[in-house]
């Protein structure tokens, strides 16, 4: 019997002309929005070409540069010396620290367009590194851009809900409700039988115009974890569609009307996929207002000058502690780039308060939407289909440590050459560190990914066993 009401679900469906309305328009949709990702993959694909292409041909100029030198030669600029080791890790050799994007990138731009996916890696401080950095909690900009994650997390509740709203109210209203159930079937049983009947057409069409879109966005499934993230990706699609489809369930059985019902479940797609983000990402901004540019840019000017006068001094004391930087002989205190890098570090270490207390406060903010996202499944949906595109916050900072930890790298190997006045050569280009991006472990992101899910699917239980409560009081009469 449970079988038989699904199939005449299933010719219900077929022969209502909203189902196709829907299909057309979601096809639409889904293909715009994995074009829309394409194209900003490729723009981010192509930046990282550049960046490559300029670093490659800084290195080769720089080479004959130093050959040419090696001949007997002169350097072309008399303020710019390629075998000055302070020029070299500064301007000529200075490279980028680039995160590879992941497979399914053009199926969530996620933190994408607002987080760098690149650094430029010199002698600057971290300050200086990551001063172009996203002051703001990344989740304020939770919808992104319309790509097919949009899509799912936006619109894909929209269809489930336009054709589960009536899901009982529209029977009882045609006067069908009293006779199927004359017919040896419950009413639980019934609505459940609808609701699976309803629920396998939208996520087959859904999976179908989802796979269509990776195609179309060009996604190479043979890439490494392409397809195991794919397989999850459709996972997260099908609990999220569990969650709504529950919520409609529950609104039917309550007995209202298919108007009053249409209303309730607008009002809470509305409330669930829009106000709750917007009012947890404002909640955590309240709580934890990071430190201002302008605090920043003035704190780093006032501990200048203060380097600035204790120039000298601070030289000493550096040469103090580390006696194997110092160079042969006596200490220049005129030394301009020696001057520079310990004077860099004095400036660190006099804003490091304010560094920490803009950490902490970033640090604030993501507690509190992890505290607070399971009221959103549209919070927990988008950030489990960032994790698996590779375009999620915790991706973009674990990149943020991975160039921090090369620019210490590249700073240690150049310090030890610039305090002993040591000559470059076009040899040494060739051990210059180079940045390789250690990513995530798998585990850490199926870990985050798992638990998302989790979370969706006790709520949808939650809401499937209260509406299965209530059916046992649904009224059958009008």
């Amino acid at each position: 019997m449970l079988l038989r009401v699904m199939r005449n679900e299933w010719r219900g469906l077929a022969a209502d002309r909203t189902l196709w309305a829907v299909t057309i328009l979601l096809a639409v949709v889904m293909l715009f929005a994995a074009s829309n990702g394409a194209r900003w993959s490729a723009l981010q694909q192509e930046r990282h070409g550049r960046l490559v292409a300029d670093q490659s041909e800084r290195l080769e100029e720089t080479r004959d540069q130093l050959l040419e030198i090696a001949r007997g030669g002169s350097p072309r600029s008399r303020f710019l010396d390629p075998r000055n080791p302070a020029q070299v890790g500064q301007s000529f050799a200075a490279g980028y620290a680039l995160l590879p994007p992941a497979p399914l990138a053009p199926l969530s731009v996620g933190q994408s367009d607002i987080l760098p996916a690149h650094y430029k890696i010199t002698l600057e401080s971290r300050e200086a590194l990551f001063a172009g950095d996203e002051l703001d909690n990344p989740t304020n900009l939770l919808a992104g851009r319309f790509d097919v994650a949009f899509v799912i997390v936006f619109l894909y509740p929209l269809v489930i809900l336009a054709l589960s709203y009536n899901l009982l109210s529209g029977e009882k209203e045609g006067g069908t409700l009293a006779l199927a159930l004359a017919q040896p079937i419950s009413l639980t049983r019934l609505a459940t039988a609808k609701i699976l009947g309803c629920g396998v057409v939208v996520l087959s069409l859904t999976a179908a115009l989802t796979l269509a879109a990776t195609v179309a966005a060009s996604v190479d499934l043979g890439a490494p974890g392409a397809f195991s993230s794919l397989a999850a990706y459709f996972g997260i699609t099908a609990v999220y569609g569990l969650f709504w489809f529950s919520l409609a369930l529950l609104v039917n059985a309550f007995g209202r009307g298919s108007a009053t019902n249409a209303v309730i479940l607008a009002g809470a797609w509305l409330t669930l996929a829009l106000i709750v983000p917007s009012a947890t990402s404002l909640f955590a901004a309240t709580l934890y207002p990071v430190p201002s540019r302008v605090e920043m840019i003035q704190s780093v000017r006032v501990a200048g000058q203060e380097a600035s006068e204790l120039g000298s001094q601070l030289l000493s004391a550096y040469f103090e502690d580390h006696p194997e930087m110092a160079p042969e002989g006596e200490i220049d205190p005129r030394d301009y780039y020696s001057l520079k890098f310990v004077m860099e570090d004095e400036i660190s270490r006099q804003i490091a308060p304010l560094t920490e207390r803009f950490e902490a406060q970033i640090r604030g903010q993501q507690s509190v939407v992890e505290k607070f996202r399971f009221l959103s499944p549209a919070i927990l949906a988008q950030q489990a289909l960032n994790d698996l595109s590779g375009t999620g916050y915790s991706r973009f900072d674990h990149f943020r440590s991975e160039a921090g930890r090369f620019a210490d790298e590249w700073k240690s190997h150049f310090l030890p050459q610039i305090f002993r006045k040591t000559v470059v050569t076009a040899e040494a280009l060739g051990e210059l560190p180079r940045f390789s991006y250690r990513p995530e472990r798998p585990s850490a992101i199926a870990e985050r990914v798992g638990g998302t899910a989790l979370l969706i699917a006790l709520s949808a239980v939650l809401l499937l066993g209260t509406a299965l409560w209530a059916l046992r009081r649904y009224p059958l009469t009008a």
